[in-house]
């Protein structure tokens, strides 16, 4: 999503991912339409989730050498200028321009007109890294030669200084021995209001206690607002499980009363029974029994007919033998229409032969 549609919604600011599709490219939309065409981008901003943000993504640095495969320059080597991080694409210092209008107060130093050639982007896989092998003579003597590879692999990490963090070694695939270092970043300029190393890694405060802060009692009250709406915002105050099970009260033990009574409760569930005995199911049967046999009135007794055993199994063998009966009807109508059909073709192969094909 674009920059200004974020700095004028304060309320879908926040993250517009939480969007459904067909909103988020609507205020897409409505933000480039109110966007400068200087201001604008060709190639539409990537979604946070999907940008580049490891050297092995990308593949280059700036300062790279790279070869161009694709465009008007397809074969020049040129030099990554920048990274241009919302679209996943790259400046490079040989490139195709387009004519763009600037308004005057985003002229940069030495413009003097409001059309400008601006560089167009391109992405990582148009390009091709290039890098300086040495070549040995037969003669011992070595120049240096550059290549450029189809194909990179990252295999195993070191730890540079200049970048700050930890780089993978970027090999030419197939001869992963060759490694193309790494560009090294332009240093930063001081100012006069840059921090000296040694000031910044001065230690100026030491703890006199683990325990007990030397900060003023109501410290942090007093940082924020005393009116503010919602405090829960900022108060929020939690307690690790570890401190939740110290504060909560022990169990006491149980004394041999108790004991002895929780002993007995099992030993009476041990005992009930849990199914019913041959016994009670012939007696709870007999019972049963009696009473339908008792029964005088028919609409009862047609309603335990209905939901007896056996009920089921003949409800099932009617509906089998009237299908049956179906079935049959449709056989002997089928055949009734194949011998009025072959009747007819008969009688009509007659009536041809005796008064000839009538043609009108």
């Amino acid at each position: 999503m674009s920059n200004s549609l974020r700095n004028l919604s304060k309320r879908y600011g926040a993250n517009l991912e939480r969007f459904p599709f067909f909103l988020r490219k609507m205020f897409d939309q409505m933000s480039r339409e109110a966007q400068l065409p200087a201001l604008s981008s060709e190639v539409a901003e990537v979604p946070m989730k999907k940008r580049f943000n490891k050297p092995e993504q990308w593949k280059v640095e700036v300062g790279d050498r790279v070869l161009m495969t694709k465009g008007k320059y397809r074969g020049h080597v040129t030099k990554v200028l920048a990274l241009h991080r919302p679209t996943n694409r790259l400046f490079l210092e040989l490139a195709e321009t387009k004519k763009m209008v600037v308004p005057k107060q985003f002229w940069q130093p030495g413009q003097s007109t409001h059309v400008i050639d601006y560089p167009r982007t391109v992405h990582p896989d148009d390009v091709k890294v290039v890098g300086t092998a040495i070549e040995r003579a037969e003669d011992g003597t070595e120049r240096e030669k550059d290549i450029a590879a189809d194909q990179l692999v990252f295999k195993g990490e070191y730890w540079d200084a200049d970048y700050g963090k930890m780089m993978p070694y970027r090999r030419v695939r197939f001869h992963e021995n060759i490694i193309i270092p790494w560009p090294r970043p332009e240093p930063e300029e001081e100012c006069s209001f840059s921090t000296p190393i040694e000031a910044a890694e001065e230690r100026t405060y030491l703890p006199k206690c683990l325990v007990r802060t030397d900060a003023p009692e109501g410290i942090v009250e007093s940082l924020r607002d005393p009116l503010i709406k919602r405090r829960y915002k900022w108060d929020k105050q939690y307690i690790t499980r570890s401190e939740a099970k110290k504060l909560r009260q022990p169990e006491m033990p149980f004394s041999d009363v108790k004991k002895a009574m929780f002993a007995e409760r099992a030993q009476i569930r041990a005992n009930t029974p849990t199914e019913p005995s041959t016994e009670t199911i012939e007696l709870v049967g007999k019972l049963v029994a009696d009473r339908l046999n008792s029964v005088t009135d028919p609409n009862f007794a047609a309603y335990v007919n209905s939901v007896a055993p056996d009920a089921r199994a003949k409800k099932i063998e009617a509906r089998e033998k009237a299908k049956m009966i179906h079935d049959e009807k449709i056989r002997e109508a089928q055949e009734r229409n194949k011998i009025r059909r072959r009747t007819e073709a008969k009688y009509k192969s007659r009536s041809q032969k005796r008064n000839g094909n009538v043609v009108f």
